[in-house]
């Protein structure tokens, strides 16, 4: 979360040297909200009396997997000369989405294997299936349109997660 917002302040730092990106934005909050989805899923876990040494594994798996996205989808800004986060985007962009897919399938399966006791947990796979979807067309192309489209789709599925699914905020 740190190397996002720090990222942010650099994009205001920089001013009139940027060249904007709003899909790159879209990916960054996008990875935003995936942390703070994954903290209040840890919540769901408060009750739990032991933890086998394979959930703590694969819990760590993903907090390290939410870093390195954090870290890949955060543009380097540098002190001087133009940031271009359109150029950014279309050469990282593929990278990101693809990183955030196995993120989505890793937290799917992690669902089956840990979460089934936890209502909040299975309920958010409902809107994991599609954001799965949309963050692999998003890897499969380049496409423009079709990652505005797929993220837009993601977008949708973290409204539907934070307003109706997610328990932890009711």
């Amino acid at each position: 979360m740190a190397q996002i917002l720090a990222t942010v302040g650099d994009i205001v730092r920089a001013g009139k040297r940027l060249r904007f990106s709003w899909l790159n934005a879209g990916w960054m909050l996008n990875i935003l909200l995936a942390i703070v989805a994954w903290w209040l899923s840890l919540w769901d876990l408060r009750a739990e009396a032991a933890w086998p040494m394979p959930t703590v594994l694969v819990l760590f798996a993903v907090a390290c997997l939410l870093y390195l996205l954090a870290r890949l989808v955060s543009a380097p800004i540098p002190e001087e000369g133009v940031v271009d986060l359109r150029r950014y985007h279309q050469e990282e962009g593929r990278k990101y989405a693809a990183l955030f897919t196995v993120e989505v399938a890793l937290t799917i399966a992690t669902v089956f294997l840990y979460g089934s006791s936890s209502e909040n947990w299975v309920a958010s796979n409902y809107a994991s299936w599609p954001t799965l979807a949309a963050s692999a067309a998003a890897t499969i192309t380049g496409n423009r349109w079709v990652q505005a489209a797929a993220l837009s789709v993601i977008m949708a599925m973290w409204v539907w997660y934070y307003a109706t699914l997610q328990g932890a905020l009711a």
